[in-house]
């Protein structure tokens, strides 16, 4: 659909047809994905399992994004921020390039032709939304665009302002650039400063050295070629130096040879781009570096958040992740949030739900979100210590959550409650009347858990109405918590 075309039709139209356009290429990313994956051997598993799983999982982070943001709630295009939905869709596109470039690398060395194809394919998918996501603006306009993207406002380059917003996020972080070459060493840090990143630039590796000692770094982009020491001999006594051995290394080179690259490898560099390099490409194997660094770092330090839910609350599942995910990096080094959620679990058709995840009593945060549900009932085996049921596997949740926190102070919990009743088809009495039957049961329970008798709260909550108010509320509050938890720890 051109952006002429797209002018005369509805706005709600136009953004259906833009999500389904998003969602097209990004679902044969994570199709194509899989397709691997399954094929995969124990021993190849080793070799490509967690690049996989990180170009999946950016894809249903990019699935997230577009429910959230280009939802049919939105009613024209000045209810969409739409820099923040690119800046948001281009970082989970350069974690698949990135994953996606060093998953052939690997399969080329390793002569595993038969996935380079599917590879091929989920590249060809990631510049297809990559595309898509440079006119979004342009195809959900309430006017006709005229001319190209860059005549209409020559002074904002593509990016620009998801790069701005990358900025003020605190998105990136402190590069040190090493490279004899001034050229190199201006294009370099330009390049950097566009996808949201700080930069010092040096040019030699005895400078390096003596600025890594004095000034802390999360990468070092470092040419091989350099006179007097060169740039594997840089490596090797970053490496070798224990205060500074654990900063993450790129190596750049004019030189593509295979044997440069694998003697860079095992020196201890986290990766090897060759020159000239596609900035987009340097960029994504920049943040892949650096996530690859900061799961390793945050193995000791998880903080699991426990999700508890009905099936009506599905979009604010999803906004919890995202925040998570925001919140992973701002906390990049010290905490790595887990979610918990039913639809992550791999859950056997032998036992109940509850019998096949982790216990809400044993996670560190319990996040609650209800509605209109009080969710669906549990077997008769599934009891309070009395030999009461429980009304729903969300009750057993809550209450597990609760007792945990009444006898250990863990987990920490959150309670939201969304105000508003859902629209429910006047055609369907059976369904309102099922659906008025859950209302009436949440509310009974809300009341009980949440209320005395003398009608004074005695449990505190959180009230919201729309989307972006849960998402900023539980932004702020769950900083608030990771803090104090990491205060304790």
């Amino acid at each position: 659909m051109t952006a002429s075309q797209s002018a005369h039709q509805s706005f709600e139209s136009r953004l259906a047809a833009l999500r389904h356009d998003l969602r097209t290429p990004v679902g044969h990313i994570i199709g194509y994905a899989e397709l691997i994956e399954e094929e995969l051997t124990e021993d190849q598993k080793k070799a490509y399992g967690y690049d996989l799983v990180a170009v999946m999982g950016a894809g249903q982070k990019m699935l997230a994004i577009i429910d959230l943001h280009l939802n049919a709630q939105k009613t024209s295009a000045e209810d969409i921020e739409f820099a923040e939905v690119q800046f948001s869709l281009r970082m989970q596109l350069n974690h698949v390039g990135g994953y996606t470039e060093m998953l052939r690398e690997e399969a080329v060395d390793r002569g595993d032709d038969a996935f380079v194809g599917d590879l091929a394919q989920i590249s060809s998918a990631e510049k297809t939304v990559l595309s898509l996501i440079e006119t979004i603006s342009v195809a959900l306009a309430d006017t006709p665009q005229t001319g190209a993207p860059d005549e209409a406002q020559p002074a904002d380059e593509p990016g620009t302002h998801d790069l701005a917003a990358a900025a003020i996020a605190g998105i990136g972080g402190e590069i040190l650039i090493v490279d004899d070459d001034p050229m190199n060493r201006e294009l370099l840090s330009r390049r950097l400063a566009r996808g949201g990143y700080k930069s010092t630039s040096v040019a030699s590796g005895r400078e390096a050295l003596s600025l890594l000692n004095t000034q802390p770094f999360d990468l070092v982009l470092l040419d091989y070629m350099m006179p007097e020491m060169s740039g594997i001999e840089t490596l090797e006594a970053i490496k070798s130096a224990p205060k500074i051995r654990t900063t993450p290394v790129i190596m750049l080179s004019a030189s593509d040879a295979a044997d440069i690259m694998v003697r860079c490898i095992l020196s201890g560099a986290e990766d090897y781009i060759a020159k000239p390099f596609n900035p987009v490409l340097l960029i994504a194997r920049i943040n892949a570096a650096l996530e690859k660094i900061r799961l390793r770092r945050n193995a000791g330090r998880q903080i699991t958040v426990f999700i508890s839910s009905p099936g009506d609350v599905i979009p604010e599942r999803q906004i919890v992740k995202m925040v998570l995910g925001r919140l992973n990096d701002e906390f990049a080094g010290r905490a790595l949030l887990v979610p918990i959620l039913w639809e992550d679990e791999p859950l056997l058709v032998t036992e109940t739900f509850q019998a096949q995840i982790h216990p809400p009593r044993d996670a560190d945060i319990y996040l609650g979100i209800l509605w209109s549900r009080i969710g669906s009932p549990l077997p008769p085996k599934i009891c309070r210590a009395d030999g009461t049921p429980y009304e729903s596997g969300t009750v057993f949740e809550f209450e597990d959550a609760l007792a945990g926190h009444q006898t250990t102070g863990k987990p920490e919990m959150l309670l939201y409650l969304k105000s508003g009743f859902p629209e429910m088809s006047l055609g369907d009495r059976d369904a309102i009347l099922g659906r008025l039957e859950q209302i009436r049961q949440l509310t009974d329970y809300r009341e009980r858990m949440l209320m005395g008798k003398d009608g004074t709260y005695t449990a505190a909550f959180h009230m919201f109405e729309t989307f972006d108010q849960f998402e900023k509320m539980l932004d702020t509050h769950l900083r608030k918590l990771v803090l104090s938890i990491l205060e304790r720890r």
